[in-house]
C-alpha cells in the first residue's frame, strides 16, 4: 500500500475548502473508492443508490454494493482497507475514521489497522466479529452463514443467536451459523483460495487516481496519484 500517496489525499479533502476542490467534502467523511471494476454503487442515507467513481468519498452510513462480476477496493482515512466482491453489500459507519460495517451479503476482505484504542466490528444478520488489527476474510452466504479466515492478527467472533465467542488468529476459519452454532478449524486450502480470489483480483495491474482542483491561481490543475495497492 502506498500509505504516503493515500494521506497526502485525505489531507487534500481535508483542505478543500481552502484549494477550491470541486468535490463537496463533509466532516464524517470516513473513507474514499480507491479502485473500481466494473458496476459499483453507492447510496447516502435516506437517498437513491448513485454510481460509484474512483475518488468517491464514503460517508458515515452510506451503503456501497458490487454487482456480479464487480469488484471495488475501499481506502479508509485511517489507512485500512477493505476490498468487497461480487454481489456484495454493506453499511458503513464512522465519523471521520471508520468504527464498524454492517455486511449484509458477500464477500469482504479486510486489512485493518491496529487501533491504540477501540475495535472496529463487522456486523452482520448472525455475528460480530471484534478487530483491533487483523487481515482477513468475513463472508455472508445468502442462508446466513458466516465464514471467517483469518491471515495475520487475532478477532473476537461472536455468534448473536447464541451470544457464544471463538476466538480466531493467524491460519484458522470460523462458520457460524444461524442456528446459534459456531465452530472453528485449521484454515484449508479451499479457505484461503476464497480469500486469495478476492485479492488477486486487485493485484493483476496498476490503479490511476485522478482528481481536480482550483489552484490559489484560479485556474483548474489535476492531481494523478498511481498505485498498484
Amino acid at each position: 500500500m502506498k500509505t504516503k500517496n493515500f494521506a497526502l489525499l485525505f489531507t487534500l479533502f481535508l483542505f478543500a475548502g481552502s484549494l477550491g476542490f470541486l468535490a463537496a467534502t463533509s466532516p464524517n467523511n470516513v473513507a474514499l473508492f480507491w479502485v473500481i471494476k466494473n458496476n459499483v454503487d453507492r447510496k447516502p442515507a435516506n437517498q437513491n443508490w448513485i454510481k460509484a467513481k474512483k475518488g468517491d468519498l464514503i460517508y458515515g452510513g452510506d451503503y456501497v454494493r458490487t454487482q456480479e462480476k464487480s469488484f471495488t477496493l475501499i481506502k479508509f482515512n485511517d489507512a485500512s482497507t477493505i476490498r468487497l466482491g461480487p454481489s456484495a453489500e454493506v453499511q458503513i459507519y464512522g465519523d471521520n475514521n471508520p468504527s464498524s460495517m454492517n455486511i449484509n451479503h458477500g464477500d469482504v476482505d479486510f486489512t485493518m489497522t491496529k487501533r491504540k484504542v477501540g475495535q472496529f466490528e463487522f456486523v452482520t444478520s448472525t455475528s460480530v466479529a471484534s478487530i483491533r488489527g487483523t487481515q482477513g476474510l468475513l463472508g455472508v452466504d445468502a442462508n446466513g452463514t458466516d465464514f471467517l479466515t483469518i491471515i495475520e492478527g487475532i478477532v473476537a467472533f461472536t455468534n448473536k443467536i447464541s451470544n457464544s465467542t471463538d476466538t480466531v488468529t493467524s491460519g484458522y476459519t470460523c462458520i457460524s451459523y444461524k442456528d446459534g452454532s459456531i465452530t472453528m478449524h485449521k484454515s484449508t486450502q479451499e479457505d484461503l483460495d476464497r480469500v486469495n480470489q478476492l485479492i488477486n483480483e486487485f493485484l493483476q495491474q496498476q490503479h490511476k487516481l485522478e482528481m481536480w482542483f482550483i489552484g490559489s491561481d484560479g485556474k483548474l490543475h489535476k492531481i494523478t496519484i498511481e498505485t498498484g495497492q
